[in-house]
């Protein structure tokens, strides 16, 4: 639509430098009515040269209770009520069906859950819906940093963690930023 900018991406090599993933966040590029939901798309790609495994987002993910964190930001033009979550602290097993394999080049929606994995919306953007008008820039960092296998699990001492803990060991410790995505709402 005329008169507005469209939103600014950096390049993979501008936010991800020596990271072998890169994180997109993409908005309609349209004004947005005050209150509505705002569809915020998610993709993680593998910008290696290699395959490796990632994890999508799992029940306390977004909360920083578990790894992966993907931790959602918003930067509204004024102070934004703070967002109600139902998090409980208890989270699911960490499963094979959990790891995704990502050929270079090859991306995903860590929030669309596919072949049995346990993948859930991110609460925050999901249901991202400003009362007020404005400028708002959204941003996600994902972090696979933790090398304890506890952070990751969910709970210790279930069926197939062997096999788990062996997966983990293939999942790239990074902490990557994704590109700040601008949504106007009017």
């Amino acid at each position: 639509m005329d008169g507005l900018p469209s939103p600014t991406f950096l390049s993979e090599n501008e936010c991800m430098f020596g990271s072998p993933l890169a994180i997109n966040l993409t908005i309609p590029n349209e004004p947005h009515p005050v209150g509505a939901i705002v569809p915020i798309r998610v993709e993680v790609r593998n910008i290696s040269s290699g395959e490796l495994w990632i994890v999508g987002v799992l029940d306390g993910s977004e909360m920083g209770f578990r790894f992966p964190h993907y931790l959602p930001i918003a930067i509204p033009p004024k102070p934004l009520p703070p967002l109600e979550s139902e998090g409980c602290g208890n989270v699911a097993p960490l499963r094979l069906q959990d790891f995704r394999r990502l050929a270079p080049g090859e991306s995903f929606d860590p929030t669309v859950a596919e072949s049995g994995a346990g993948y859930l919306p991110i609460y925050a953007f999901a249901n991202f819906s400003p009362t007020f008008a404005g400028r708002f820039e959204l941003r996600l960092t994902l972090s696979t940093e933790s090398e304890k296998p506890e952070d990751w699990l969910g709970m210790l001492g279930y069926p197939g963690e062997e096999e788990v803990l062996e997966r983990l060991k293939a999942v790239p410790r990074v902490r990557v930023e994704s590109n700040v995505a601008v949504i106007h709402v009017s």
